[in-house]
């Protein structure tokens, strides 16, 4: 199933979660974190995935990554579809695919050092021992900015910004093809946040890695990804190689999210999307139908489908041009 130099192809995915009640704990109905959508990777690219607190991009990447099970659809890793795995095949999958979490304090074990931390991957896979794995260990924190000497270092001894870079040291261990990061800076000062961003960059050109970037701030996404698709209620909405989606964006969630950027000139004037209703998520039609100032009846009782206006740029809405 691999096209060209795609990676990672993503085919109609959803994870439901069921809605339970009553003292038999029947179910009543279903939380559509995930609901059909589908992408494409590029190797070596870097793919963003942004959307509000929320909209299912954390799910979806956690689902690719097999942490969640899925309800439906299929996910193709270098051709292969990773969901269907059995559990030997699946373990071995596993050192192609790491992440990087969001929270750089509730993802390290505060009990190990940071060589134990690192090291447990490269054990788990019978990669390196001895002093080939404290060397190994040693190479890696110097990739990501620290020192050899930390090695024997707790956690709790290191502020966020050099927690996260063990968190990615940790992910780069088993040298993956693949690099989950979910919101891998939100947690962070913005002035680390640029030193995670430019190491992230960096890390990529060295390694020949493969991002799927989740984040909820678009102006973090513009900076390191090469294509952006928009999630919203667990649909993408918009899906366009960065340039375009920054430029013409065509889908009203999108022009939302890019008029809460803030802006370095103040005083500079620009255009403000307004959103209409309360937010109330429609069942028929258009999950975005209930704040959109340009729904009418036709948008609440239909599904508009991921339409493609430009080479490369979709958007799911009866009203974009």
């Amino acid at each position: 199933m691999a096209e060209n130099n795609t990676i990672l192809k993503v085919e109609n995915l959803k994870t439901w979660f069921p809605i339970k009640k009553g003292l038999l704990r029947r179910t009543v109905g279903y939380v559509r974190a995930v609901d059909d959508i589908s992408f494409d990777v590029p190797s070596g690219s870097t793919f963003g995935l942004v959307g509000e607190s929320g909209s299912g991009k954390t799910t979806a990447a956690r689902t690719i990554a097999r942490l969640i099970h899925a309800t439906a659809g299929k996910v193709y890793f270098e051709g292969k579809d990773i969901l269907q795995l059995p559990p030997p095949k699946l373990r071995k999958m596993r050192k192609d695919i790491s992440i990087v979490f969001q929270d750089p304090y509730s993802s390290l074990n505060p009990r190990m050092t940071v060589g134990s931390i690192i090291a447990e991957p490269l054990k788990v896979h019978n990669i390196s021992k001895g002093s080939e794995l404290i060397d190994r260990i040693a190479m890696l924190l110097e990739k990501v900015g620290l020192s050899a000497s930390h090695i024997n270092r707790y956690p709790h001894e290191f502020s966020g910004g050099q927690r996260q870079r063990i968190g990615i040291a940790r992910a780069l261990a088993l040298e993956p093809k693949i690099v989950i990061c979910d919101e891998p800076v939100s947690a962070l000062d913005v002035s680390i946040q640029s030193q995670i961003l430019n190491l992230l960059k960096d890390l990529q050109e060295q390694f020949r890695l493969t991002y799927l970037f989740i984040a909820h701030d678009l102006s973090v996404v513009e900076f390191i990804s090469n294509s952006v698709a928009v999630m919203y209620l667990g649909k993408i909405v918009e899906i366009a190689p960065a340039a375009a989606l920054y430029e013409r964006p065509l889908h009203p969630y999108t022009k939302l999210l890019l008029s809460a950027i803030p802006r370095p000139v103040p005083e500079r004037k620009r255009a403000v999307f307004q959103s209409g209703g309360g937010g109330v998520q429609t069942i028929e039609g258009c999950p975005f139908a209930g704040r959109c100032p340009a729904a009418d009846g036709f948008c609440c009782k239909s599904i508009p489908p991921l339409k493609e206006f430009e080479a490369g740029h979709k958007a799911a809405c009866f009203k974009a041009q």
